[in-house]
C-alpha cells in the first residue's frame, strides 16, 4: 500500500499504479508496483527496467543505498544516469522486499531541477509504504559462501561446496525466527525432534559463543550422529559382507549448529558434514558466513503486539 503524495493524482493502468504529478511541474509519472513475483534483486528490477526502454542509453548507476522502512522491511534505492535523444536525465528506482514478492518504485526525470527532489520523494514513498506482513519468520542478511552452489526452498537457502557430493557437506540458512526461547532451549528441542524423526543427534557438551561482523551474539552447538554398532560376534564365525572394521570406518554425520539471538529474532544457520569431511577448510567458511550475519530492523509496535497476542508454534517446529 502507498501513500499518494499531495497534489499527485493516482491512477490504474495494466496492473500497475501511476502516480501523476500536477501539470505545473511538468514532470513524468511515478510508477508503482506492488507484491511483484518472484522476488527479485534491485540489480535484476533495473535491467528489467532499461528493457522496458529501448530509447534510454544508460551511462551509470549510483551505489545502490539499503535503508529499512517505517514498518521495518529491507528497501534499496538506486538512481540510474540515462540519455534520451540529447536530453540527459535520471530514473530514481526504490524497491521494498517481502518475503516472497517485492514492491517498486520508479520515476523517470529530465527537468535538471528535479533531479533530486525526485529522488527525495521516491526515498519518502518507499520508507512509507507498507507490506502489511507483521512481526514474522523472514530472511535476513549474510553473504553466501564463494563458489558454493545455492538452492532456496521458501524461506530456507541451502548451500553446496563445489565437489558436492564426493565431498559431503551442506550449509542451511534458516529465517530468523519470533524470539520465544533462548538458544540453548532452541538446540535441546531440536536435538528431541530429530530423534522423534529418528535422527539419533547428541551434543558433545561443548558451547562456543559467537559473534557476527554487526553486532550478533549467539552460541555454537556440536552435535553429532551416534556411532554405527559393531555386531556381535557369534560363536561360529561366518562370513560377512560388513566387518567390524568397517562398521567402525563408516562416517558419522555431524551438524554445526549456530543460533544468534538479540532481543526479537533468533538466527539459526545449520552446517552437515562428516567425519570424512575436511572440516578445517570446512570451518573456516562457516566462520566467515557466520561472521557476516546482519540482525533484522526491530519490528513495528503494532506487529509485534499482534504476534505476541496470537498462539504461535515453538520456534524448533518452524525449522523441522
Amino acid at each position: 500500500m502507498i501513500v499518494c503524495p499531495p497534489g499527485y493524482y493516482q491512477s490504474q493502468r495494466d496492473g500497475q499504479w501511476l502516480l501523476e504529478p500536477p501539470d505545473a511541474l511538468r514532470l513524468l509519472p511515478i510508477r508503482y508496483r506492488e507484491k511483484r513475483k518472484p522476488l527479485q534483486t534491485l540489480r535484476q528490477l533495473v535491467g528489467e527496467i532499461l528493457a522496458e526502454r529501448p530509447t534510454l542509453t544508460p551511462l551509470r548507476a549510483s551505489l545502490p543505498e539499503t535503508f529499512v522502512t517505517a514498518e521495518g522491511e529491507l528497501a534499496a534505492q538506486t538512481a540510474l544516469f540515462v540519455r534520451h535523444g540529447e536530453q540527459l536525465g535520471y530514473i530514481h528506482v526504490a524497491a521494498v522486499f517481502g518475503d516472497d514478492s517485492v514492491d517498486v518504485l520508479d520515476a523517470p526525470v529530465f527537468s535538471p531541477t528535479a533531479f533530486e527532489s525526485t529522488g527525495l520523494l521516491i526515498r519518502q514513498l518507499a520508507y512509507t509504504l507498507r507490506l502489511g506482513l507483521g512481526y514474522r519468520k523472514r530472511r535476513y542478511l549474510y553473504t553466501p559462501p564463494l563458489g558454493w552452489t545455492r538452492i532456496a526452498a521458501g524461506l530456507s537457502t541451502r548451500f553446496y561446496p563445489p565437489d558436492f557430493p564426493s565431498h559431503r557437506a551442506m550449509l542451511v540458512m534458516h529465517p530468523a525466527v519470533p524470539r520465544s526461547v533462548s538458544p540453548e532451549e532452541l538446540c535441546t528441542s531440536l536435538i528431541e525432534r530429530y530423534r522423534q524423526k529418528g535422527l539419533s543427534f547428541e551434543s558433545d557438551g561443548g558451547v562456543t559463543p559467537i559473534t557476527s561482523d554487526h553486532g550478533l551474539h549467539g552460541l555454537a552447538f556440536c552435535l553429532s550422529s551416534q556411532k554405527p554398532k559393531a555386531p556381535a560376534v557369534p560363536a561360529e564365525p561366518v562370513p560377512s559382507p560388513i566387518s567390524p572394521v568397517s562398521i567402525e570406518a563408516a562416517p558419522q554425520l555431524l551438524q554445526d549448529l549456530l543460533v544468534f539471538a538479540d532481543a526479537h529474532y533468533l538466527y539459526t544457520v545449520v552446517f552437515e558434514s562428516t567425519t570424512q569431511a575436511r572440516r578445517s577448510e570446512l570451518a573456516k567458511t562457516l566462520s566467515e558466513v557466520a561472521r557476516s550475519v546482519r540482525p533484522l530492523p526491530a519490528p513495528s509496535a503494532v506487529a509485534k503486539t499482534a504476534q505476541e497476542s496470537a498462539h504461535s508454534a515453538p520456534a524448533s517446529a518452524i525449522y523441522l
